[in-house]
């Protein structure tokens, strides 16, 4: 991958989800991204990366930030955070508030 494109991609998961990849990562954008060229029928990530430059389909940047982020949903499956937040957080918060 050309470094322009790395930070075209980079650039704009940044922007666009705050998803923030370093060069380390280059592996992954590859990786991830030959799929999507090759579901949209180009051949390699030049081509793919060049209709992403062109943006014309919004749709496009959604399937890339869509197969760059990790869904992870272990933070709604794990009641720990939100018992902290019932049990220490708001109840602190609660009472700083009516003493002042």
């Amino acid at each position: 991958m050309k470094p322009n494109d790395f930070q075209f991609i980079a650039e704009n998961l940044k922007k666009r989800s705050g998803l923030i990849i370093g060069q380390d990562k280059i592996y992954l954008i590859e990786t991830r991204l030959r799929p999507l060229a090759r579901k949209h029928g180009m051949e390699n990530l030049v081509d793919f990366i060049a209709a992403l430059r062109d943006g014309n389909d919004d749709s496009l940047m959604a399937e890339v930030i869509e197969a760059m982020t990790t869904n992870e949903t272990f933070f709604f499956r794990d009641t720990w955070p939100f018992d902290t937040l019932r049990d220490t957080v708001l109840p602190r918060l609660m009472a700083n508030r009516t003493r002042t």
